[in-house]
């Protein structure tokens, strides 16, 4: 039977799960996630090796811009990559097998519609609130990374005037306003966290109306949040027959946390891109 390794790249840990041919996890290990793409690799590939012994490939979801095709990464900041970096390459000549590397919020948003066992007609947006707002588009069962692969920045579209200063030079992002970077940057924003988080999936429904709108992330899990965010949308919609006639608080769901949807969506983007996108492909 043969078996591939799904790796989710996060800012502090990183997990590989090895799947089997009908996708469910087998074993899993996790490590602290290092800095730079060479040492990231070591790892990648370290964990490789303790889940399992001969996989038939890798699909590694990692943060920042990435060029599918040719495993390339870059703007990934937090993980000391800057300008591109062929992780796709370097994680190939480590574990010796074809290679797959997508962004980790799409990753995490095609893992999310396998997860709910959504039909291939539907469409769904993965909003990930972590130390950035990022969102993943599947639409009509396939990724949708946009004409130059950088679709879901979301939260880098400024949503309060006047507001805070984002690091992409911006005011009033949605991220400057309401992610875990701001809350650490000015502790009182911990309460405007929903309301980002609100805003991003009332622009997910409005432009592309997907049926679901799934929220994960780190800055998701405390308790209620689902509850308060929902009970914001709703007082939209009270106040706005349209908003109401949308019905976008009855399309969210929260993304459980103890599935590893980064690591089973990687793997699902390689197979829906074929040896196009893996990086040592025959």
């Amino acid at each position: 039977m043969s078996s591939i390794v799904g790796v989710d790249v996060g800012g502090t840990s990183t997990r590989a799960v090895c799947f089997d041919d009908g996708l469910r996890p087998v074993s899993s290990a996790v490590g602290p996630t290092p800095s730079g793409a060479a040492d990231i690799s070591d790892l990648v590939a370290r964990l490789v090796g303790e889940v399992a012994a001969e996989p038939s490939g890798v699909a590694v979801g990692i943060p920042g811009r990435v060029d599918v095709s040719r495993g390339i990464v870059r703007s990934a900041v937090n993980l000391g990559i800057a300008r591109g970096a062929p992780v796709g390459e370097l994680v190939r000549a480590r574990v010796g097998v074809p290679v797959h590397v997508e962004n980790d919020v799409n990753a995490a948003a095609l893992g999310m519609f396998a997860h709910l066992r959504l039909a291939s007609t539907q469409s769904l947006a993965y909003v990930n609130v972590g130390t950035g707002i990022a969102a993943g588009f599947v639409l009509a069962g396939r990724l949708w990374r946009g004409g130059t692969g950088a679709a879901g920045e979301i939260g880098h579209v400024p949503m309060r005037s006047p507001g805070p200063v984002c690091r992409c030079g911006q005011v009033g992002c949605a991220e400057a306003v309401g992610s875990g970077r701001a809350v650490a940057d000015d502790p009182a924003r911990r309460g405007d966290v929903v309301a980002a988080t609100a805003w991003a999936v009332q622009l997910c429904v409005m432009t592309i109306d997907v049926d679901v709108v799934a929220v994960g992330g780190g800055m998701t899990q405390r308790q209620g949040f689902l509850s308060s965010l929902v009970s914001v949308i709703t007082a939209r919609e009270a106040s706005s027959a349209m908003l109401a006639d949308h019905a976008i608080a009855r399309r969210v769901v929260l993304a459980p946390a103890d599935v590893p949807l980064g690591s089973l969506g990687a793997v699902l983007a390689m197979r829906q891109s074929g040896p196009e996108g893996m990086v040592g492909a025959p």
